[in-house]
């Protein structure tokens, strides 16, 4: 499966349609947040970590 099937898959599980205008605009935002993802999952955080329950930027 090719990476413009999946995301007309992915879509119409969400009961949504994108247009082929925005496709490769899409699957390009698509890839980087995987990126993200990937480099989120890397960081190896101990369990003994207090979780932060506000934000202070």
């Amino acid at each position: 499966m090719n990476d413009e099937t999946a995301l007309i898959i992915r879509a119409s599980a969400l009961d949504l349609t994108v247009p082929e205008a925005y496709r490769d605009p899409v699957l390009r935002n698509l890839a980087l947040l995987e990126h993200y993802a990937a480099i989120l999952e890397a960081v190896d955080l101990p369990e003994r970590l207090e979780p932060a329950f506000e934000y202070r930027p």
